[in-house]
């Protein structure tokens, strides 16, 4: 699955972003709205959270907020809900090496397992925020 959308992004922007949605909630756990969720799935995440009604509202989870923030619409991560960030990643954002999106992708499962963003951040690049 290819994006129709191009952004622009390079391994130092994406980090920088990282950092800046990091830096800007570093205390925060994700949790899903409860509406999103159903039985099977009470501890997942979502690129994009929506209201009740299905209308998009914000990102949701770290690499979400981070697409977000870097130009990719809410309306393309929908598409990719189902899908681990390491393959939405190299599909949305192909330019990023390896590396980067390992980085990424690691922030993701720090994050899905309850880690604090800014904890999750730490783990993933040894830096505090």
């Amino acid at each position: 699955m290819t994006t129709a959308v191009e952004v622009k992004l390079t391994d130092e922007t994406a980090l920088a972003a990282l950092r800046d949605v990091v830096a800007k909630r570093p205390e925060f756990v994700y949790t899903a709205p409860l509406h999103m969720v159903d039985e099977q799935n009470t501890d997942r995440c979502f690129y994009v959270h929506t209201d009740e009604d299905g209308s998009l509202v914000s990102a949701g989870c770290a690499i979400g907020a981070v697409l977000h923030e870097l130009g990719v619409p809410l309306e393309e991560l929908t598409k990719h809900e189902d899908r681990p960030a390491y393959v939405m990643l190299a599909d949305v954002a192909p330019q990023l090496s390896v590396s980067v999106r390992s980085k990424l992708n690691d922030m993701q499962t720090y994050q899905d397992a309850g880690s604090s963003w800014g904890v999750a951040y730490a783990k993933v690049t040894g830096e505090t925020i």
